[in-house]
């Protein structure tokens, strides 16, 4: 019996429905998700305001998926400089300041990304938090690298962001 072959879009697509089945991540969305509120209603009308500006209310588009290309671009970066090396330390010193500039990037798109976040329910509520999760999961690895590239040791903070 043949196995059917299925496009990577395929892949994807029972992935993140595969993903929106998973009660079991429905009450730590919903605390999760309680807590932002919170937060945001404690700060009375400043609360608002920030709330506004995360959304991206000022910019007429949501915030979260501008400032998303920042770790990604930033990151590409460090891993092209990284490659490429130099002998001179320019490439080095350049790619510390890409990760530096990725990560502030990735504060940045999950502060604006959990601002949106707060406003979805069920299966995209499930698949907000485990792409969020991921993501500060993916971000976190990066400061071991940074870390080590302050410290002097540039080829294992290189390989690390590999």
């Amino acid at each position: 019996m043949a196995i059917p072959q299925r496009t990577p879009q395929q892949v994807g697509e029972a992935a993140v429905e595969s993903l929106q089945r998973q009660d079991w991540l429905e009450p730590l969305a919903e605390n999760v998700q309680r807590a932002v509120v919170a937060a945001f209603q404690a700060a009375g009308e400043t609360g608002r305001r920030v709330r506004d500006f995360l959304h991206g209310t000022w910019l007429g588009h949501p915030l979260h998926p501008v400032l998303t290309d920042i770790p990604l671009g930033a990151w590409t970066v460090a891993i092209v400089l990284d490659l490429k090396g130099g002998r001179n330390g320019h490439e080095d010193r350049a790619a510390d300041a890409a990760i530096g500039v990725g990560l502030a990037g990735a504060v940045g798109a999950a502060v604006t990304g959990l601002t949106d976040w707060q406003h979805t329910s069920s299966d995209e509520r499930r698949l907000g938090l485990v792409h969020g999760l991921l993501n500060i999961s993916a971000a976190t690895l990066s400061v071991p690298s940074l870390t080590l590239r302050h410290r002097g040791r540039e080829l294992p903070g290189a390989r690390s962001a590999r």
